[in-house]
């Protein structure tokens, strides 16, 4: 008989996490295992990426109503003779404007969000809330397992959050998967009295998929003959897309370079303000997001990541699976993906040292190439799915 599983997550909207979750649904064995995935917001651009053997559940109507505008939200809740749901949406509102940090604000919410979302009914053999904050609340307060595994994609320490108030929730899961060594330290450290539960799973990637994926869309279809730059991520802060803003300007005095950062987030507005004063629209250039860059990688000249943290970079595995020059930030976990001056280099996070790295693949063309060479024994990982079939399975 095969086994279910429920998979937990805020969305499938365009990043790492999301990334990550999409290529593990699509290598778990459909023969095994029965897949159903809760989205709190039942929304993204890799939904329809998403493999038709996986089951997507429909979010009940006040799940949906509670994530309207305030005064829309509550006027839906006070129609439908929901009085205390529509108090429970306006002291949640309340919360998120209560001046701690966006991840602080999460977990104080909730305890006025759950309340919108009814107990799931299905008894499942193993649930997994694949990214931190709502999603584990979520699968600790309203899922029927067997096993319960709960998903750290970032180093902890740097995330903001009320450590008590995850210690709590972290009593109901039976692991604690998180996606490098580092980010296990980081988590060991900080929650000792889980330390057994902690595993790592690296987020899956296949060279062999990527490369196909390229092969199906064109990439840039402007006709710039210079050196084309490619970064990937969300523009919000911890992308450090405003740092190559300043990188570009350094460098765009003395080469002919287009850097184009594919991904959207709440930056846009200032960063494409940013981009004008500084005279940089033929330079550094925003296309959005897509589900699929990797025409984009295969075609671009360098990789750079940005970063002042991450978990483990998706996008700099992705990099490495095309054989990419690459430069990328000193964050807290890159030294588990790049060896300095042999499979990339490594920068601080300044402008300043970026642009430098950069300059340096720009001039040196022997460099580029051996950077290059040296990740033609990269083949992915796709050997962890055993890690994780091992971490799911009933004993």
């Amino acid at each position: 008989m095969k086994q279910k599983l429920l998979f937990v997550n805020p969305s499938m909207d365009f990043g790492g996490a999301e990334k990550s979750l999409q290529t593990l649904l699509t290598l778990i064995d459909s023969d095994k295992y029965d897949i159903d995935l809760f989205l709190l917001r039942r929304e993204g651009k890799l939904m329809e990426l998403v493999p038709p053997t996986v089951n997507i559940l429909e979010s009940p109507e006040a799940v949906k109503a509670f994530s309207l505008p305030l005064i829309e939200s509550c006027r839906y809740f006070l129609s439908n003779k929901m009085p205390m749901t529509a108090l429970n949406r306006f002291l949640f509102s309340r919360s998120v404007r209560s001046g701690v940090s966006d991840r602080q604000a999460m977990q104080i919410s909730w305890k006025y969000q759950k309340k919108a979302f009814p107990q799931l009914t299905k008894q499942y053999d193993a649930a997994i809330a694949y990214l931190e904050g709502s999603s584990i609340y979520y699968c600790a307060d309203k899922v029927n397992a067997k096993k319960k595994i709960a998903y750290i994609h970032s180093d902890y320490k740097k995330l903001q959050m009320d450590r008590d108030f995850d210690s709590r929730y972290f009593d109901a899961f039976d692991s604690i998967v998180t996606v490098s060594g580092e980010c296990a330290q980081s988590l060991c450290e900080v929650f000792p009295e889980h330390k057994e539960k902690i595993r790592v799973i690296e987020n899956i990637i296949s060279p062999a998929s990527l490369k196909k994926q390229a092969s199906a869309d064109k990439g840039f279809v402007d006709d710039f003959d210079g050196k084309r730059i490619l970064t990937m991520g969300r523009l919000e802060e911890p992308k450090g897309i405003d740092i190559a803003l300043e990188a570009c300007e350094i460098l765009s005095k003395h080469h002919n370079i287009r850097w184009y950062v594919l991904g959207e987030g709440s930056q846009r507005e200032s960063l494409t303000r940013m981009i004008q004063e500084k005279g940089l629209s033929d330079r550094f250039i925003l296309p959005g997001a897509t589900i699929n860059p990797y025409p984009y990688l295969s075609e671009c000249d360098i990789y750079v990541q940005p970063s002042r943290f991450e978990g483990k970079s998706i996008a700099l595995e992705e990099a490495k699976s095309f054989k990419k020059p690459i430069v990328t930030t000193d964050f807290t976990t890159v030294r588990d993906q790049i060896t300095d001056n042999v499979t990339g280099l490594i920068a601080k996070a300044s402008a300043e040292d970026i642009a430098e790295k950069i300059e340096k693949l720009l001039t040196d063309e022997s460099l580029a190439d051996r950077l290059s060479d040296n990740l033609s024994d990269y083949t992915g990982n796709e050997n962890e799915i055993s890690v994780f079939y091992d971490i799911i399975c009933l004993k």
